[in-house]
C-alpha cells in the first residue's frame, strides 16, 4: 500500500452501527482503494464499517470499508487492514490524496 505521507497518523471515527457508539482510532496508512487502521477496539474481520476523518483541509464522512485482516499486538493495539468498497468514495480519496501528497 502507498502510505500517505502528508498526514500520517489521522485520526478517525469509527461506525460500526447506528445503535452503538461511534469508536476512535488512526489511520496508519491510506490509498484511495484501502487503508491501514490502528484502534484499541476489537473488530472482526469482514465486518463493514464506516470511517470519518480529515485529510487535506477536506473531510470524509461515512467512508465505506470492509474489514481484511485483524490481528492483536503485543501492546494491545488491533490492527485493521481495510478495503473501500464505494468506487464515487475511492475517487474523492484519490483526488484528496494527490492534492495533499508533497510536491
Amino acid at each position: 500500500m502507498n502510505r500517505n505521507k502528508a498526514d500520517s497518523q489521522i485520526p478517525v471515527v469509527v461506525t460500526t452501527s447506528l445503535d452503538l457508539p461511534p469508536l476512535w482510532g488512526r489511520l496508519a496508512a491510506l490509498s484511495p482503494t484501502e487503508a491501514e487502521l490502528v484502534s484499541h477496539f476489537e473488530l472482526p474481520a469482514g465486518k463493514m464499517v464506516a470511517l470519518s476523518f480529515e485529510l487535506g483541509g477536506a473531510g470524509f464522512e461515512d467512508v465505506r470499508a470492509r474489514i481484511k485482516k485483524a490481528a492483536r499486538d503485543a501492546d494491545g493495539y488491533y490492527n485493521y487492514e481495510l478495503a473501500f468498497v464505494d468506487p464515487g468514495q475511492s475517487a474523492l480519496l484519490k483526488s484528496a490524496i494527490g492534492q495533499a501528497s508533497p510536491r
